[in-house]
C-alpha cells in the first residue's frame, strides 16, 4: 500500500504562494515547524526557497512542503540543524549547500488526484552535508556531487555521474571556522589578512618539515565520516566518477542485468563501491579493480539494507516494496549468501 506519511498539521501555520516575505515572522507565531503549500506550480522554486530561508530565520526548524512539482533551489542554503519533508517531485539545484539536515521526499497525489513520485531531477544534494537525505523515488544525473560527508539513499534509480567527486571531508572542523573577523574588512584587508596566515602556516611547514607538519592534522582526518550512497535500483555512467573516500552501495533490488553503466568509478582515489549482480570487467572505470568482500564490509552492508528498508518501508509502489521485501527475508534467510552476490570496487593501488 502507497503512503505518503504526512504529518499530522491542525496546529502548524500554512504558507502559499501568496504569503507575503515580511509577514512571516510574524504569521509564525513562535511555531517551530511550518507546512509550506506548493500548489503544484503556483509557487516557484526561488520564492519557496526564499520562503524556508526566512522561516528558518524565525526559528522554524521542521518543515513539510505539499503539492511540490518541480520546483528548484528546494532546501539550498537553509542552515541547520532541520528537517524538511517534500511532497512531491523536487527540482534541479535542490538540497545543495545544507548541513545537519534530514530531508525526505514523498510520492504523492495532487489535488487532481494525479500521482506524483517523490523523484528528484538534476544536481541533488550538490556539495551537501546532510544527516541523512532520503529520496523516495529516483534521481536524475549529478546527485550528491563534492559531497564531504553524510547519508544518502535513493529508493529508485540514478543518472549519470552520481556521487562525482564525492569524498570524507571534515565538515566538523570547519563549522568551527569563525568568518566574523571578516565582517567588517575591505576586500584589500582580507587578502591581507589571509596572505599573512598563509605565509605563518608556509614558515611552520618548513621549520617542521612536511611530516611533522602533516601530523598536526592526524586527530582531525581519523575523524572523518565518509559519504555514504545507497541505491534501490541501478546507476547510469560514471558513478563516482573521482571519488575521494565514499562508499557506494547499489542493492539492484530489481536483479537488473546490467545494474550499472559505463565507467564506474573511474579515477577513483579512496572509498570501494558495493555492486549487487553481475559487473563485468569491461564497465569499470581507469585506475579502480575487483577485490575480495571482508567480513567487515559484510558487516557493513548488512546495515545498509536494513537502515534503508526501515526508511523506505511503506512509502513504496506496491510493486516495488513487493520485492524490497522479499530481498530483505531472503537477507534474513541466507545472509552470507546475499551478500556475496556484491562485487567490490576499489582503487587500483589498494589491498
Amino acid at each position: 500500500m502507497l503512503e505518503t506519511a504526512k504529518k499530522e498539521m491542525e496546529n502548524d501555520p500554512v504558507f502559499d504562494s501568496s504569503t507575503p516575505l515580511d509577514d512571516v515572522k510574524d504569521l509564525l507565531n513562535n511555531s517551530k515547524s511550518l507546512t509550506i503549500d506548493c500548489g503544484v506550480t503556483k509557487m516557484t522554486g526561488p520564492r519557496l526557497n526564499d520562503l524556508m530561508k526566512t522561516a528558518r530565520a524565525g526559528g522554524v526548524d521542521d518543515f513539510t512542503l505539499l503539492n511540490v512539482c518541480g520546483q528548484n533551489l528546494i532546501g539550498t542554503g537553509v542552515s541547520g540543524p532541520a528537517k524538511i519533508d517534500v511532497h512531491g517531485l523536487m527540482g534541479n539545484h535542490s538540497a545543495a549547500f545544507i548541513d545537519k539536515i534530514e530531508l525526505n521526499t514523498y510520492p504523492t497525489f495532487f489535488p487532481n488526484q494525479v500521482w506524483c513520485p517523490g523523484d528528484a531531477q538534476v544536481a541533488i544534494a550538490n556539495t551537501s552535508n546532510p544527516t541523512d537525505l532520503n529520496i523516495g523515488g529516483s534521481v536524475d544525473d549529478l546527485f550528491a556531487s563534492y559531497c564531504p560527508s553524510g547519508t544518502f539513499r535513493v529508493a529508485g534509480q540514478g543518472g549519470n555521474r552520481c556521487g562525482l567527486r564525492t569524498g570524507a571531508g571534515i565538515p566538523h572542523v570547519w563549522r568551527e571556522i569563525d568568518y566574523s573577523e571578516f565582517k567588517n574588512m575591505t576586500g584589500d584587508q582580507i587578502k591581507e589578512d589571509l596572505l599573512y596566515k598563509y605565509q605563518l602556516r608556509k614558515a611552520k611547514l618548513n621549520s617542521l618539515g612536511f611530516q611533522k607538519f602533516l601530523l598536526e592534522f592526524k586527530k582531525k582526518i581519523e575523524d572523518r565520516k565518509p559519504p555514504v550512497i545507497v541505491f534501490g535500483r541501478r546507476v547510469r555512467d560514471y558513478f563516482m566518477e573521482y571519488a575521494q573516500g565514499t562508499i557506494g552501495v547499489i542493492l539492484n533490488i530489481y536483479d537488473a542485468p546490467s545494474p550499472v553503466g559505463y565507467y564506474i568509478c573511474s579515477g577513483m582515489t579512496a572509498g570501494r563501491a558495493f555492486i549487487r549482480g553481475d559487473v563485468s570487467h569491461d564497465r569499470l572505470g581507469s585506475n579502480v579493480k575487483f577485490s575480495s568482500m571482508t567480513d567487515e564490509n559484510r558487516e557493513f552492508l548488512d546495515k545498509q539494507i536494513r537502515d534503508f528498508y526501515e526508511t523506505f518501508d511503506k512509502r513504496l509502489t506496491d510493486s516495488y516494496q513487493e520485492k524490497l521485501d522479499g530481498f530483505v527475508k531472503q537477507l534474513d534467510k541466507n545472509r552470507d549468501g546475499t551478500l556475496d552476490q556484491f562485487v567490490k570496487i576499489v582503487p587500483i593501488d589498494s589491498k
